[in-house]
């Protein structure tokens, strides 16, 4: 069978893996697992050990430069991003057959969806949206011309000319950890432990992504998760009431969350991400039915006969459209104070829930822009403004809503139109763009509805106020009269 070797791979690192399920293809979605017979929560369906993690520290690479005296270049990319483990992947896929992972490497894709890999023509199609400035592909040359390709040159005893070390296997192996790597803290990695501050205290782990083995067939899909990846067969306080009698050492363990029936797709927990960041990071969008009480906040025009889409679609409104919307002069001085107190200068937007609408930040970012009793309260007592609408407030974050809408460069009826057309990459851009432009217009009209009430209870304050002052005027004059 096709995924027969890397079974016999775990096998042979002391990896343990169920029969409860089986590795199939799925139309649509590649790779995924299946159950094969009844599953209830809590069940183990398989565990690894943290030696068969690939990571920097596990691959042979490490080892290899050293007895090549490349131990300082190889430490040298500690802090470049993904470069280790990039590089660590084209080393082990160069060995084939000796490396550890060599039945996982022959199970992963080498042709993917994600923009990445688009032609200039078809990227056009991303314009205005949050993928654009974020696909990365300029400065992933970069890094490979720069740091990674020297650095091989050095060393042809370790890195002899292949097709593994080339620019594009650079790309294939970042496109396998873009799309299926994991984060776990530093030392489970095989990575040196936190160092000290300047104060003698431990500083505080990081997490760096590497490859799970079998935990990355598992596909996902918004809120149809069924299974999660434990720590340490499940000893971890998210565990809690899933986890029972498990009895694996250390290492991480994937673990059912619901009961699963026979016939049924296994999907691993990768939260509910955007189209957005579906398409960037996995090459594919959900146009999945949409829930009643996001259909009902849909006008006509942004429904067009096309009831479908991410319920957890969002987008992300820059800083400095909320303070070009503000347009007052001396601002820059708030947005500094904001930015050292360690808040972002990004806001997303999703589909409003019953308790936050607007994210709390976003409120008080234009708060603090806004007002002036706001800005020296929060010099003084150093405390971020309320997040409470106000008519001014909201007026700053319905322009800039307008502005980030403005950024896309087509219409929802081209979008509609793209989309009742043929699957293809074109469609998978316009799903997103729709998208986008739903939430923006959902939360576009709340704001404005909350500016509306907002002027008119003012409105009303007021005339009850001059109201209020006129019955006490005539009551005063009443009073000088009867006297």
């Amino acid at each position: 069978m096709a995924y027969d070797p890397l079974l016999a791979s775990m096998s042979a690192s002391g990896a343990w893996c169920s029969d409860a399920f089986t590795l199939a293809s799925i139309p649509g979605m590649g790779a995924g697992a299946i159950a094969t017979r009844p599953i209830a929560a809590g069940t183990p369906l398989f565990h690894l050990p943290l030696s068969y993690l690939l990571t920097p520290w596990t691959s042979a690479l490490g080892p290899a430069l050293a007895a090549d005296g490349g131990k300082e270049a190889w430490e040298s990319l500690a802090d470049k991003g993904w470069a280790p483990l990039i590089l660590a992947m084209m080393y082990e896929s160069s060995l084939g057959d000796r490396s550890k992972w060599a039945g996982y490497l022959k199970t992963m894709p080498s042709e993917f969806g994600a923009p990445m890999w688009w032609s200039d023509e078809e990227l056009e199609g991303l314009k205005g949206t949050d993928i654009e400035d974020r696909i990365g592909k300029a400065s992933a040359h970069e890094l490979y011309s720069t740091t990674l390709e020297p650095l091989m040159r050095s060393h042809p005893a370790v890195f002899p000319p292949s097709e593994h070390f080339t620019l594009h296997s650079f790309h294939v192996q970042g496109s396998r950890i873009l799309s299926r790597s994991f984060t776990v803290p530093r030392t489970r990695a095989g990575g040196p432990p936190p160092g000290t501050d300047e104060d003698g205290d431990e500083e505080e782990e990081d997490e760096i992504a590497v490859m799970v083995p079998m935990a990355d067939m598992l596909n996902a899909a918004y809120e149809m998760d069924n299974a999660r990846l434990f720590a340490d067969g499940g000893d971890d306080d998210d565990a809690e009431g899933v986890v029972e009698n498990t009895e694996f050492g250390e290492g991480y363990t994937m673990i059912t969350t619901k009961d699963i029936a026979a016939g049924e797709q296994i999907y691993n927990t990768y939260a509910s991400p955007p189209n957005s960041e579906l398409l960037r990071k996995y090459g594919h969008v959900d146009d999945l039915p949409l829930p009643d009480s996001i259909l009902s906040l849909l006008t006509p025009g942004e429904l067009g006969g096309h009831p479908f889409g991410n319920a957890g679609d969002d987008v992300e409104v820059p800083g400095d459209l909320v303070l070009a919307a503000a347009a007052g002069s001396g601002l820059e001085q708030r947005v500094e104070w904001w930015l050292e107190e360690g808040q972002e200068d990004v806001f997303s937007l999703g589909y409003p829930d019953e308790e936050d609408a607007l994210p709390p930040a976003f409120i008080a970012f234009a708060r603090l822009l806004s007002s002036d009793a706001e800005w020296t309260r929060a010099q003084s007592k150093g405390k971020l403004p309320r997040p409470t609408l106000d008519v001014t407030s909201s007026n700053i974050i319905g322009k800039a809503i307008a502005a980030r809408r403005a950024k896309h460069v087509t219409t929802l009826e081209e979008d509609l139109a793209i989309i009742a057309g043929p699957p293809g990459r074109q469609r998978d851009a316009a799903v997103v763009r729709l998208g986008e432009k739903r939430v923006l217009g959902v939360m576009g009209r709340l704001v404005a509805a909350e500016e509306e009430r907002l002027r008119k209870q003012e409105k009303d304050e007021a005339k009850a106020a001059r109201s209020a002052k006129r019955k006490a005027d005539d009551a005063g004059r009443a009073g000088k009269r009867r006297r």
